[in-house]
């Protein structure tokens, strides 16, 4: 018998683990019964609090400060591309991610019945025509159940994943001396756009390109 909380196996015919004091479930029960069980709830329980950023240093006042400042932290957060590219890989993931149909399941459902049912209709009463709308209905319930759950569990999972890696990116950002530019700011490619822009004269100040940027 194994613990359908800690996995730990268990001697024995008791139903309480011993090691986390749960409800065990026997290899078949899990089987059965996992079409419902709610498997997001234990990437939920180990999901890590965010780490909180330290606020940005004052930017320079001297355009040519500002432009070192930047080359600076560009050197700096270029090493950790791979931070930025994780949380962009996750947040492509994630939407793409769409809770199941129950219309889409209805129709499968339906036309499961169907090939299941009136193939074995002419050897049964005319009256169990019931039955169909039972199968029909068991096959939906079922089948949308499951596909809520492992929809529930692979979001879980992914939010797990994600909350991990914009802590890596937070913890990074932390350890960035005299860093005047927020975190969102901060990905390589978006830093060398406003060095750029600051040495062509296009704007003034690290400010007024962030507000550009932004309006």
């Amino acid at each position: 018998m194994i613990c359908n909380e800690c996995g730990a196996k268990i001697e024995g015919l008791t139903r309480i683990c011993p090691h986390c004091g749960q409800r065990a479930l026997v290899d078949d029960e899990l089987e059965t019964w996992s079409f419902i069980a709610d498997g997001s709830e234990k990437h939920k329980r180990e999901m890590p609090a965010e780490i909180a950023l330290n606020a940005p240093a004052p930017i320079p006042t001297e355009r040519t400060a500002q432009i070192d400042g930047l080359e600076r932290l560009k050197d700096y957060f270029v090493q950790h591309s791979n931070l930025y590219q994780v949380v962009e890989d996750l947040d492509y993931i994630e939407s793409g991610m769409h809770r199941p149909s129950f219309v889409l399941w209805a129709l499968v459902g339906g036309l499961i019945a169907a090939l299941v049912y009136f193939p074995l209709s002419p050897f049964l009463p005319h009256f169990v025509w019931a039955y169909y709308f039972v199968l029909w209905g068991a096959v939906t319930s079922v089948g949308y159940l499951r596909a809520g759950r492992r929809y529930e569990r692979r979001k879980a999972e992914y939010e797990l994943l994600r909350r991990h890696a914009e802590n890596d990116l937070r913890m990074m950002y932390n350890r960035c001396a005299d860093c005047f530019l927020p975190l969102a700011w901060t990905p390589p490619p978006r830093i060398i756009r406003m060095i750029d822009a600051l040495r062509s004269g296009e704007i003034s100040s690290v400010d007024a390109y962030m507000e550009r940027e932004a309006g």
